[in-house]
């Protein structure tokens, strides 16, 4: 019950964050008439064709014969400038660009499945390259299509505890780390990427680099046993309470399993990096697609921070916080990318928002690849197999087990 009320509450708050969202973009085409800076009138209308064409052709939104208009100085001394909607981005959608988009995601899963292939393999468990990327694929239906308390993570975990029986840790902990090296590969490509505009981008800049001098020094200390010893690190574990303490000393057990391979997790490090350049890429693909007019440099800056953000297991996939960020992030830094632009603030926003709901909405579409590998899986996960390993992760963390000793 307590977890049906939890998914409950989360569903609540992405209508609610979408509803803000969404009535704060525009949805109607507008033809504007500016003075200088100064709206001096404006005219809703649906633009027929490419909205970027000249001159732009339309009908008046209250009904009418087909009209145009010249974007620019007009004969009365205005300046007139075409303000699409919300869906007109998604009908002047580029296939080609779109579909390099999609092709760039596809290919971030593979890889994400090697990496965690790789790191099952070191840690001891048999599981083949194949499986690892099909149970992969599973997660991401899971963490993109099926809302609940249970993420993809802990679908694919018992899929492979199912295929390697009494290796329920290792795979509990190569899922923690790949986690750990995707987020932490994520925030190193945003923190190298923002050192070369740290006049534009000041704040990012600090808030990256906090997070990797924070993780960085932790995972100093963890493979350090003479940094842990000093530290008092056992001591301090045994101090905070139970299940905290519990899913901190998982984390630490996962550092025991790898210690000995500094090689594998420095290369899987390496590899995410490669990774997320393609994730961005691929955002960047939709987001000219669309027209959004932002340049690709801003895209490495910015869709670093938003994943980051929406990797946390808040929301459903992230619906609903991505949204705000990618409305406020290209509101605030793609501005001064719209010259002349009265609004541009608010276009910038609204172009935001369409990529966001797109990407998602294509995230959706390639989950159900998943979809097809639950469906013809012969050993499913079962509701009773989640529900014994949510009971098994609370039992560990009430109990809050000693970590190994170093």
């Amino acid at each position: 019950m307590k977890r049906r009320l939890l998914t409950a509450g989360k569903l609540v708050l992405v209508v609610g964050l979408m509803w803000f969202v969404f009535r704060t973009i525009h949805f109607e085409d507008r033809l504007v008439w500016l003075r200088g800076t100064e709206e001096v009138r404006s005219q809703v209308v649906e633009i027929l064709g490419p909205w970027k064409q000249e001159p732009v052709r339309y009908v008046l939104a209250a009904g009418g014969p087909e009209a145009s208009a010249a974007r620019g100085p007009t004969a009365e001394g205005l300046d007139l400038q075409v303000e699409p909607g919300f869906l007109t981005y998604w009908r002047n959608l580029d296939p080609w660009w779109f579909a390099l988009g999609a092709f760039c995601y596809f290919l971030t899963v593979l890889i994400a499945g090697a990496r965690w292939w790789w790191l099952l393999r070191v840690n001891g468990t048999d599981v083949t390259l194949r499986e690892t990327l099909r149970f992969t694929w599973i997660g991401v239906f899971f963490n993109t299509v099926v809302p609940g308390a249970t993420g993809g993570d802990v679908i694919k975990a018992i899929y492979i505890m199912k295929r390697c029986p009494g290796h329920r840790v290792q795979v509990l902990v190569s899922v923690i780390v790949d986690r750990v090296l995707g987020l932490g590969s994520l925030a190193l490509l945003g923190a190298v990427v923002v050192l070369f505009a740290l006049d534009r981008f000041p704040a990012i800049a600090a808030a990256i680099w906090a997070v990797i001098g924070g993780v960085g020094l932790c995972g100093v200390i963890a493979f350090s046993k003479r940094l842990r010893h000093l530290v008092r690190l056992n001591w301090l574990l045994e101090r905070l309470p139970a299940r905290l303490a519990g899913l901190l000393k998982l984390v630490d057990q996962a550092v025991f399993f790898y210690r000995d391979h500094k090689v594998v997790i420095g290369a899987s490090l390496v590899a995410g990096v490669g990774n997320h350049v393609l994730s961005v890429g691929s955002v960047a693909c939709i987001g000219h697609a669309l027209g959004i007019e932002l340049p690709v440099f801003e895209y490495f800056v910015l869709i670093p921070v938003i994943n980051i953000v929406t990797a946390v297991p808040v929301m459903p996939n992230g619906w609903g916080i991505g949204e705000a960020l990618y409305k406020g992030l290209f509101a605030t830094y793609g501005a001064p990318f719209l010259p002349g632009v009265a609004n541009a603030a608010e276009a910038m926003g609204t172009r935001g928002v369409a990529l966001s709901v797109l990407y998602r909405l294509h995230l959706t579409f390639w989950s159900l690849l998943g979809g097809l590998f639950v469906l013809f899986e012969k050993d499913k996960v079962t509701k009773a197999d989640i529900d014994r390993e949510v009971e098994l992760e609370e039992h560990d963390a009430d109990v809050a087990p000693d970590a190994r000793p170093r």
